[in-house]
């Protein structure tokens, strides 16, 4: 049977979609978090995904130069796919800043629109929509946002959990996480949000902070997750 051109075009597109979703995900696993390597199990977690299909990915980006593996401890980009990677993050994150300030999305359902969108639009329709909506340097969930030289930029480190009691907790930056962007609505917390953190229980692994809304008990893990500057 002979298949029409269009269907090896949109099944051509949707390998680079996905080469370029992994890229940016290594990235951010890698450099972003202060790692050396990130394992194909951890990938696969994230996407949920079996790892037979996530080291059949990475072959293909090893046949590309874009990433470099290491048997049993890794894999990370290439110079050449870190500047792929951060060309799309930088993407991403002005649409994504795009969709929340002038469309009305909320931070937690922001993520999947701009998947859709990011691989489809122009660099020149980028360009112009950083200019429009004033060059920010940071999306909404407080990661910083590449310039056009594609240097790359360290996000804020220092997590909740690393806070120790009676400190002052400023949040900064939050992972784009579904649930737990929702926890923080209906708590009614936002980045920039200062928070006294009043006691830590290693047992049952909870932190409890208060900030000009109250009092918040936070789990160990969503506290992994939160951001910002410890004073």
């Amino acid at each position: 049977m002979c298949l029409p051109k269009s269907f090896w075009g949109d099944w051509m597109k949707r390998i680079l979609h996905a080469e370029e979703d992994y890229l940016k995900l290594i990235y951010e696993l890698t450099y972003e978090a202060n790692e050396e390597l990130t394992k194909p199990k951890k990938i696969a977690e994230i996407f949920n995904y079996s790892e037979q299909s996530v080291n059949e990915m990475i072959k293909k980006l090893l046949d590309k130069e874009l990433v470099e593996f290491y048997p049993y401890k890794g894999v990370k980009l290439t110079e050449k796919g870190r500047h792929e990677a951060i060309r799309m993050i930088r993407i991403h994150r002005i649409l994504e800043v795009f969709l929340i300030e002038k469309l009305g999305f909320e931070w937690q359902d922001v993520h999947e629109e701009v998947e859709n969108l990011e691989h489809a639009v122009s660099e020149e329709m980028i360009e112009r929509l950083n200019k429009y909506l004033g060059y920010p340097q940071y999306c909404p969930h407080g990661n910083p946002i590449p310039t056009a030289s594609l240097k790359p930029v360290k996000p804020v480190q220092s997590s909740l959990n690393e806070a120790d009691e009676g400190v002052t907790f400023k949040l900064l930056r939050v992972n784009d996480h579904k649930a737990l962007l929702q926890y923080l609505n209906e708590q009614n917390i936002h980045l920039h949000d200062e928070f006294t953190v009043l006691s830590k229980d290693d047992l049952n692994k909870l932190i409890w902070i208060e900030g000009k809304n109250g009092e918040h008990v936070v789990s160990y893990h969503l506290a992994d997750m939160i951001f910002g500057e410890i004073r």
